[in-house]
C-alpha cells in the first residue's frame, strides 16, 4: 500500500546574477501538484519560504516525482529554465500573454542594477513573479510532464529539506537520497508589440 509523504524544497541561487520572477513547480505523476513563485533572490541567497511537496512511496507505487523551474534575470532578455528538452513550442504562446507583464516587469528592474534587494526590486520582483506565474501556468495545470525533469523522492527524504540548485549552465536537484542536473536553457522573453 502507498504511503504518502512530504519534503520540503527551497531553491539556491548560484547563477552570479540575481534571479527575479522564480517559479516552481513540483508534479508527482498526475496525483499531487504544488507550485511557488518567489519574487526575488540575490546571488548566494536560498529561499526563506520553502515549497512543501507530496509524494507516495512503498508497496504498488507507480508516481514519479517531476520539476520545474523558471526565472528572469534583471536585464528581464530572456526566460531562462531547467529543462531536458527544448520548450519553444510551449513559450510560444508567451509571445501573445505575456508582453505586457514582461514589460512592466523590465520597467522595474531597470534601477535594479545587480542587486536584488535595491530601489525597485519589490516592484520588479511582484512584476517578474507575475509574468513568471503567467509562464508557467500553463504547464501547472496540464497533466503533461514534458519538459520537467525527473528526481525521484524516497522515504528517506521524508521531512527533510531538497534543494535546488540553480548554476549558470545547469540545476542541480539536491535531495538526501540523491541528486540530479539538467540543462539550463534562455528563450528570448515576449516583447510588447507596439
Amino acid at each position: 500500500m502507498p504511503t504518502k509523504r512530504r519534503a520540503w524544497v527551497k531553491v539556491r541561487n548560484e547563477t552570479g546574477k540575481p534571479m527575479l520572477g522564480i517559479s516552481l513547480i513540483h508534479k508527482y505523476s498526475n496525483v499531487y501538484k504544488e507550485e511557488k513563485q518567489y519574487e526575488t533572490l540575490d546571488v548566494g541567497a536560498t529561499t526563506n519560504d520553502p515549497l512543501g511537496v507530496d509524494y507516495n512511496t512503498g508497496f504498488l507505487t507507480t508516481g514519479r516525482d517531476w520539476w520545474f523551474i523558471s526565472w528572469f534575470h534583471p536585464d528581464m532578455k530572456y526566460i531562462w529554465f531547467g529543462s531536458p528538452n527544448n520548450m519553444r513550442g510551449f513559450f510560444d504562446f508567451a509571445d501573445n500573454l505575456l508582453p505586457e507583464a514582461i514589460a512592466g516587469a523590465a520597467g522595474g528592474v531597470a534601477g535594479l542594477g545587480t542587486s536584488a534587494t535595491g530601489p525597485g526590486a519589490a516592484v520588479a520582483g511582484a512584476a517578474a513573479a507575475g509574468a513568471a506565474k503567467l509562464v508557467t501556468s500553463a504547464l501547472f495545470n496540464s497533466e503533461s510532464t514534458e519538459g520537467f525533469k525527473q528526481h525521484i523522492l524516497t522515504e528517506e527524504d521524508e521531512g527533510e529539506l531538497m534543494e535546488i540548485i540553480v548554476h549558470l549552465s545547469e540545476v542541480e536537484f539536491r535531495s538526501k537520497s540523491g541528486t540530479s542536473t539538467t540543462n539550463v536553457r534562455g528563450l528570448d522573453a515576449p516583447k510588447k508589440k507596439f
